[in-house]
């Protein structure tokens, strides 16, 4: 099952907080937040911020299972059994959702818990956590569905993306690293949509459509002396994605090609403002990688991808 079920920027997390940017030649672009008032005084203020984030978590908890026992464990049952779902048509490009979603998890998880006063590396353990917990639960119920079954790749993947959050805590030249998505809609999702085709594909799954990239700050870590040949605002991105799995004309299950793209793009964090509304759009869209050109390398050979989305 695709691993990125939730965003990555809670709307309590920016009403509970100021966030602002640190940037530095030397250092990776981090947002932090101002300690809010609450946290410093303690009292009344911070006891409603903790109460707010402790619903916030039962609440979205309950929300997103309620979705994952409509939209994906409503299937044929089954006794639970485990699945090792390597080198399937779509060439593991779910394990990389599962990446970015452990990733997002930790950090979505992180950030409430510094609302709730607890010190930046102490949410971050606490964080990752969560996303385990909550990415093992899932497993688990996967286990005990015909369809797709106890997966522990899916939770090697789950785990390396919580691990990239907690180095960001611990090591400081890992901030330079942060994975990021792309997403455009398949020819194949489009007809299916349209009953063209049959099928259940939708956009979760829709493999094909979906980019996963890791994204380098190459500024942070170039040597004093190499910093100026380099512009700030570029990263350095190399991507996973694969061609059609599913025939956009007859919906028919074909096995994919690997595509290994590299492009550059822009650090939206590193954009002039520093506003805190315009910070939460910046820190936002930091996971989303923007159409770009870029160089694809699959077996076929190596070609230059004009406009890749």
């Amino acid at each position: 099952m695709l691993g990125v079920r939730v965003p990555s920027d809670s709307t309590v997390m920016r009403m509970l907080s100021v966030p602002v940017v640190v940037t530095s030649r030397d250092s990776a672009p981090t947002v932090s937040a101002i300690t809010p008032q609450w946290c410093r005084n303690g009292g009344k203020g911070k006891r409603l911020a903790q109460t707010a984030v402790a619903v916030t978590f039962v609440g979205g908890n309950l929300a997103l299972y309620e979705y994952f026992r409509r939209a994906w464990w409503s299937g044929v049952r089954a006794p639970f059994y485990v699945h090792y779902d390597w080198g399937g048509n779509f060439r593991d490009q779910d394990k990389l959702g599962h990446m970015l979603g452990g990733y997002l998890l930790s950090e979505g998880g992180r950030e409430l818990l510094q609302a709730a006063c607890m010190s930046e590396k102490k949410a971050a353990l606490w964080g990752v956590a969560y996303a385990a917990a909550f990415q093992l639960q899932i497993e688990v119920w996967d286990g005990t569905q015909a369809r797709y079954g106890f997966s522990p790749p899916d939770l090697l993947y789950n785990t390396i993306g919580q691990g990239i959050s907690l180095s960001h805590a611990f090591v400081k030249p890992m901030r330079a690293v942060m994975p990021t998505i792309s997403y455009a809609r398949t020819q194949a999702l489009k007809n299916t949509q349209a009953g063209l085709i049959p099928g259940d594909l939708r956009t979760t799954v829709d493999y094909s459509g979906q980019t996963y990239w890791l994204s380098v700050d190459v500024d942070t870590l170039l040597p004093k002396g190499a910093k100026r040949y380099w512009p700030d605002l570029l990263r350095f991105s190399i991507g996973h994605t694969i061609t059609d799995f599913i025939d956009p004309t007859s919906g028919a299950d074909i096995r994919a090609q690997r595509r290994i793209m590299l492009t550059l793009d822009i650090d939206p964090l590193k954009l002039p403002g520093n506003a805190p509304w315009w910070v939460a759009v910046k820190k936002g869209l930091r996971h989303y990688h923007f159409p770009s050109p870029a160089l694809e390398f699959r077996s076929g050979g190596v070609k230059a991808v004009p406009w890749h989305r």
